[in-house]
């Protein structure tokens, strides 16, 4: 094998392991509140580092997931939290909005 095959296939193998980065709204910018939030913590935890959320809203169509808004800055502007089973799988920041699952599905 190759040391250029060999590359690719650790890359690969790693890929599988590593989650993709979330990404904001298309235009925003991230602020990097959003990494305030580990992935894996609960709601609990997560007003523990952003305070109280803004807004809630579950998903119509998974009754297990569930997005969290949090307000920040003078604007405000919202991180978006996204759990599933009661645990942090997705958080973006720098939204003008609260999140729904509309927005969600458009970007």
């Amino acid at each position: 094998m190759s040391r250029l095959s060999l590359l690719f296939a650790c890359c690969a193998m790693l890929s599988g392991c590593m989650e993709p980065t979330p990404q904001a709204t298309p235009g925003a910018r991230s602020d990097g509140v959003a990494q305030k939030l580990s992935l894996g913590v609960n709601r609990a935890e997560a007003e523990v580092a952003l305070g109280m959320d803004a807004g809630f809203e579950r998903n119509p169509k998974n009754f297990d997931e569930s997005c969290v808004s949090y307000a920040y800055g003078d604007g405000p502007k919202y991180v978006h939290a996204v759990f599933r089973g009661g645990k942090l799988v997705q958080r973006t920041d720098g939204h003008g909005a609260l999140c729904t699952y509309g927005q969600l599905a458009e970007g």
